[in-house]
């Protein structure tokens, strides 16, 4: 039995197709449960969307190189956007590495490997036909086992000016409903308590496949069929795809938790405009209202990008006056970084490098005092918390870590929870804390 080693870079939909191609391994024989030391065949799924990533993706990619040059007999395989983004490009920089796949050919994972073994085959596979998993698929969870992302859709259709990713990924593909509710109740017997809907653009489900905006339909589908006790957190939905119909589904199916990510990105009208982003100031506070009014106690998530060709300090002071005005529950931001082959490529007035991390670092710090406010009023309150990580401490004074409603997994705060004697819990359990302490990105409180 060949032992394997999986290091997966960038979002959850890049996790989802890791645990595909485990669950692929798995059941072809391989064992999964090995160090990158240990290993035979490591596999790297790399992510491309900014200079960042690709960075990261490099230095991992040179981090395998070394672990070859110790063992010469190790296979190295690198796969996903990075290989789909650059193709060819990188044989001849990287000729230690054995495997190049890409994000089409994650079912075929064990025949590519299988067929070049025998017959020496290019090491270079990038399918042309899209690949879409379903119920069917085979899987291996890496999260804890009471939370997992479920992808309703693979590619998208908007054509933002500065995104690599309809061109790494394709147009949007959606997954029948049926398909998704029966992998969350499959999900959900394996002892999931919390369900994350992921997608490039998850408002945007079913346009292709239904010819409308069909995640209303799905979430009602998942209210009717999962326990009332599970949780359902939608990630990634933009803000052209929140209408009422939208709204009022959330506000009524008990599962979905009080918590919406809608990336905005900016709000000045003419970087919105230069960014291929079809609503306007007015339209994106409207929907902000209408979210607030059909859904009382919501945490609302965005992400904003600084430093777009274009920003002077003008429009990025509307930026900052409007997140000031909304204050977001949870915010998130990056600086711009210029991908080939976009539009915003192109264009002039480039922001100068210092200039955009300083405008992050004051965007950011604006940010975390509005969090210090609001978590302010979490004191005394009861909450309810899903735990995620523990017990740690001495027996008698032990604690976990764990979540809000409002907080999803890796990118938002958390919570310490100190256990009461003789209530024995356990991680992915639901449980009631009173909040006695809170700063930016985490409240302190008792189980109750």
């Amino acid at each position: 039995m060949k032992c394997i080693a999986l290091v997966s870079l960038g979002c959850d939909k890049n996790l989802v197709d890791s645990e595909i191609v485990l669950g692929k391994l798995v059941t072809a024989g391989y064992n999964a449960f090995a160090s990158p030391e240990e290993a035979q065949i490591l596999f790297l799924n790399t992510c491309a969307f900014i200079d960042d990533a690709c960075r990261e993706t490099e230095e991992w990619i040179k981090k395998f190189a070394l672990f070859k040059k110790k063992d010469p007999c190790k296979t190295l395989v690198v796969m996903g956007c990075y290989v789909e983004r650059f193709k060819e490009k990188l044989l001849p920089l990287h000729p230690e590495i054995d495997y190049w796949i890409g994000v089409n050919d994650f079912p075929d994972i064990v025949e590519i490997l299988e067929k070049n073994c025998r017959d020496g085959s290019p090491r270079i596979s990038v399918s042309n036909t899209p690949f879409l998993y379903d119920h069917t698929t085979e899987r291996l969870l890496s999260t804890p086992p009471h939370y997992a992302y479920v992808k309703i859709a693979e590619g998208c259709n908007n054509r933002c000016s500065f995104c690599v990713i309809p061109h790494i990924r394709g147009p949007l593909r959606s997954r029948p409903w049926e398909s998704i509710v029966t992998e969350a109740l499959n999900l959900v017997a394996m002892g999931v308590r919390e369900i994350i809907l992921v997608a490039q653009d998850s408002s945007s489900y079913g346009l292709d496949l239904y010819h409308r905006r069909a995640l209303p339909l799905l979430l009602k589908k998942l209210g009717e069929n999962l326990p009332q006790s599970t949780w359902l957190r939608i990630l990634y939905l933009s803000p052209y795809g929140l209408n009422d119909e939208l709204l009022e589904v959330i506000a009524s199916t008990p599962q979905v938790v009080k918590y919406l990510d809608i990336p905005l990105q900016h709000i000045n009208p003419g970087i919105l405009k230069a960014m291929h982003r079809p609503l306007d100031r007015a339209q994106i506070e409207e929907r902000i209202a209408a979210i607030r009014r059909f859904i009382p106690g919501i945490f609302l998530r965005t992400t904003f990008m600084v430093g777009f060709p274009g920003e002077d300090e003008r429009s990025f002071q509307e930026l900052l006056d409007f997140a000031a005005l909304v204050r977001f529950e949870r915010m998130g931001a990056f600086t711009y970084s210029e991908q080939e082959g976009t539009v915003a490529s192109s264009l002039d007035a480039k922001v100068q490098e210092e200039t955009k991390k300083e405008r992050y670092g004051r965007l950011m710090d604006l940010q975390r005092r509005i969090m210090e406010e609001r978590h302010r009023d979490f004191l005394g309150r009861e909450i309810e918390v899903i735990l995620d990580e523990g017990p740690r401490g001495r027996k008698e004074h032990s604690y976990f870590w764990g979540r809000t409603h409002g907080d999803a997994p890796q990118v938002d705060g958390r919570v310490k929870v100190w256990m009461r004697k003789k209530k024995p819990v356990y991680p992915g359990a639901v449980v009631q804390v009173r909040i006695q302490r809170t700063s930016a990105y985490e409240l302190e409180g008792e189980m109750v």
